[in-house]
């Protein structure tokens, strides 16, 4: 009898500007100042014994500072540098200081204008002796039409799905039917190459996943909320919402949700955070010292935990997809 497949991972994290998240989308000057505090999580990634994927925009790029540091990360062993971006500050940005909602999620632009701002952050990577082959859009924004601009291009991997989910604002994606399963997005022509949706790891702490999707879906009805249904379910240790994301208060559940993870043996698995949220202030999740310090602290707490749990092995994000190809295909 031959051995399970082991769970790969890896820690993505969508490398990018910092900016007062709650002001809105602005098209103006980017800072970047959060970049120059990647060599140092880098060399704790390393210690703990993962690879890591730098999901990177066209703001990083586009500042010297901020190149020079992700063409020397891009060097280093189980680094990925893949392809992010913010149609809102990517060019050709619009005239106004500000995008509405609607337009922050690249799928609601017209083609012609994703296009210029995919064209011009692929450029950003050329330029820059850089290549990538794994991409998520940003604020999780996904069309077949990106996917086939990403698959021409010599892309691999789409990561923008966030499974069991969609939000209020204005043109979101809706992932609510989509699970932790990576997807094979079939090619188009003969001889193409595929590409592959690996989601995000968000889910719930019970291992029948659809199940508890569905009844705290049920549980957030109007109803479920005046029962406090959800809370209950939480505090009485039956069930919570889960994400492998280092800064989000999802992430208090990690442990948890990573032992149902082990039982259910998905493919792989992958862990977040913003590059932002390293700086203090950068982010809305770390607003002191000491909220940074906590955020590396559940880093490293869980990476050496499941370095030492036998089914899970480092791999990039394109390794990953590299693997489905060969054994799920």
């Amino acid at each position: 009898m031959s051995e399970p497949e082991p769970i790969r991972y890896c820690v993505t994290v969508d490398t990018e500007e910092e900016w007062d998240w709650n002001s809105g989308y602005p098209t103006g000057p980017t800072r970047t100042r959060n970049i120059a505090l990647l060599p140092a999580f880098q060399a704790r990634m390393s210690d703990a014994g993962t690879a890591v994927v730098y999901f990177t925009n066209h703001a990083v790029l586009a500042n010297p500072d901020g190149r020079a540091v992700m063409q020397e990360l891009a060097t280093r062993p189980n680094v990925e540098i893949g392809l992010h971006i913010h149609p809102w500050n990517t060019p050709p940005v619009a005239p106004e200081p500000m995008v509405p909602t609607h337009d922050s999620f690249l799928h609601n632009l017209p083609w012609a204008e994703a296009k210029a701002k995919l064209d011009t952050t692929l450029a950003a990577f050329r330029d820059s002796g850089l290549k990538p082959t794994s991409f998520r859009g940003g604020r999780y924004s996904m069309s077949p039409q990106i996917q086939n601009y990403l698959r021409d291009a010599g892309l691999w991997v789409d990561s923008s799905v966030l499974p069991f989910n969609t939000w209020a604002d204005d043109g979101a994606p809706n992932y609510l039917t989509r699970g932790l399963d990576p997807v094979r997005q079939v090619p188009r022509f003969d001889g193409d190459r595929p590409l592959w949706e690996l989601p995000l790891t968000y889910g719930y702490t019970r291992q029948a996943q659809s199940f508890w999707d569905r009844t705290l879906k049920l549980a957030d009805s109007k109803l479920g909320r005046a029962l406090r249904v959800t809370g209950i379910l939480d505090r009485s240790g039956v069930v919570s919402r889960a994400w492998l994301n280092f800064e989000n208060p999802l992430g208090e559940q990690m442990l948890q949700f990573l032992a149902v993870l082990r039982r259910l043996r998905p493919p792989f698995v992958s862990f977040t955070l913003h590059s932002s949220s390293l700086l203090v202030g950068g982010s809305p999740y770390n607003r002191t010292e000491a909220d940074v310090a906590r955020m590396l602290d559940r880093a490293e707490t869980v990476l050496n935990t499941v370095r030492g749990w036998p089914e899970f092995r480092p791999a990039t994000m394109t390794e990953i997809a590299t693997h489905l190809e060969t054994t799920q295909r």
